[in-house]
């Protein structure tokens, strides 16, 4: 990567309706632009536990021209740390990232398995410094579409939509981290009667709440974290359709971001609740644009900040509405962040320092294919005095480096999920391997590359080679 170079300009910013006050005051907004020659698109910001922030982007801007997940950590200052690519052919998507145990990251993403399978989940472990350290699959012989990825106690909750039994279901899967790799623990399932298209999730207490579209209305539904039953459930009431984007969470209090097709146009709309599911807010406020949300996040007991888009506000095809909200609906202004190109927003973090980090995508600066859009403003505040923009932009002209893990040929399991006789790829004839449950119970045991689960019930196991020193989780269906 080039050096980084500040250029210090007046805003890129078109303010909406500034509440401009007597103070001379100016906020200094950050923005980085990061990419190469093809496509790169900035998805999720992650705080970790010492300040940093961990900026997951999605890169085509690599030697094979084969997407890959493309981390950046920044300390507190916004100065980087490091940046590593993860691959994993073919098609890799990535989705989430959490930090855990001495400094680990563990990204969540997706990949392309073949035409009738779709895709299958993994998560890929890097160090405290970046360096590869283990990765993970699993997947049914249907669609299984990853949302988000959660950690608690060196535990993770891996949360998306499965299509395994031919209808959408929130599928929920635990792994525990032991001797540098996740190993799987259990896994519950839950369908609402239609479709479900799992779009976020975050704790509550020790439940997991998760946002949902059925139907064409949004949903936010409690479930308890291990053993996947149902504690509360909300639904948008009003009469247009309405999807799910994004949920958030405080100590008092949960909001729940949506979009709303309206008869005047594309609205955003959010619903507050209490911890015990009681309403305590829901509205679609007007715009007199098509404003389409993106994410929110709280920045403080009774407020929180939505990220949208929308294309009406005279900069180019695509600007970033970034706007301040109290949980009785008052809206308390925010500007709109753009250039003459096209930006679409991805993500907000409001950090444990007061800053606010939001993460998108745009085409305004390289040569028409998105590059990584990264704005860090100094409060959520901004908006309220004159704004000013220190812009960098550092596009690569190379290939972004890709850092391969070390695993020469991954363990794989044919066909999966199994019904009876299995087959596994690269086990010589000698390779002793044992099939476990969820409670750690073993269940059939064998030596070299076949075996055989009809003796098996109905469920996810975890595949043990014991001379590679591997585990895989396996379903077993009939």
């Amino acid at each position: 990567m080039q050096p980084f170079k500040w250029i210090e300009s007046l805003c890129l910013v078109a303010s909406v309706a500034l509440a401009m006050g007597s103070s001379a005051q100016a906020d200094t907004v950050e923005v980085l632009v990061l990419g190469g020659q093809r496509d790169d698109r900035g998805l999720r910001l992650v705080e970790l536990a010492n300040g940093d922030v961990l900026a997951l982007s999605s890169s085509n801007s690599t030697s094979n021209e084969e997407p890959h997940a493309w981390i950046h950590r920044f300390d507190s200052l916004l100065n980087p740390v490091w940046n590593a690519t993860i691959s994993d052919t073919p098609l890799l998507q990535p989705v989430d990232a959490v930090e855990h145990g001495l400094g680990f990251v563990t990204v969540f993403g997706v990949r392309y398995a073949n035409a009738s399978a779709a895709y299958d989940w993994g998560w890929y472990t890097l160090d405290v410094s970046g360096n590869p350290v283990s990765e993970t699959q699993w997947g049914s012989d249907a669609w299984d579409i990853p949302a988000r990825l959660l950690q608690r106690n060196d535990s993770l909750w891996s949360v998306g939509t499965t299509y395994a039994t031919g209808a959408g279901e929130v599928l929920v899967t635990l792994h525990t981290w032991n001797e540098d790799e996740w190993l799987f623990d259990s896994s519950w399932s839950w369908y609402g009667g239609a479709v479900d298209e799992v779009t976020d999730a975050a704790f509550i207490g020790s439940s997991i709440a998760i946002s949902t579209t059925s139907n064409d209305q949004a949903y936010c539904t409690v479930f308890h974290s291990l053993l996947g039953t149902v504690e509360w459930t909300y639904g948008t009431p009003f009469a247009s359709p309405t999807t799910s984007k994004a949920v958030d969470v405080q100590d008092s209090a949960l909001v729940m971001l949506f979009n709303a097709d309206t008869p005047d146009g594309m609205r955003l709309g959010f619903a507050c609740l209490n911890l015990e599911g009681d309403t305590l807010l829901e509205t679609i406020p007007g715009s007199g644009v098509d404003v389409a949300g993106e994410d929110i996040a709280w920045y403080g007991p009774n407020n929180f900040a939505t990220l949208s888009s929308t294309s009406e506000l005279g900069l180019g095809e695509g600007e970033w509405l970034f706007s301040r909200w109290t949980n009785g609906g008052v809206w308390q202004g925010g500007p709109t962040f753009g250039t003459q190109g096209d930006e679409i927003p991805a993500a907000i973090l409001h950090a444990s320092d007061g800053r606010l980090w939001m993460m998108g995508s745009t085409d305004g600066y390289s040569n028409g294919r998105d590059d990584v859009y990264l704005l860090v403003a100094p409060s959520p505040q901004v908006g309220n005095n004159d704004v000013f923009t220190n812009v960098e932009v550092n596009i690569v002209e190379d290939a972004v480096a890709v850092a391969e893990l070390n695993i020469s040929q991954p363990l794989k399991v044919h066909p999966h999920p199994i019904r009876s006789v299995f087959t596994l790829s690269n086990v010589d004839e000698t390779s002793p391997w044992s099939i476990s449950d969820a409670s750690g119970r073993l269940v059939l045991e064998g030596t070299g590359p076949t075996g055989n689960a009809s003796g098996l019930s109905p469920g996810i196991y975890m595949l043990h080679m014991h001379a590679y020193n591997e585990a895989i989780p396996v379903w077993v269906v009939r």
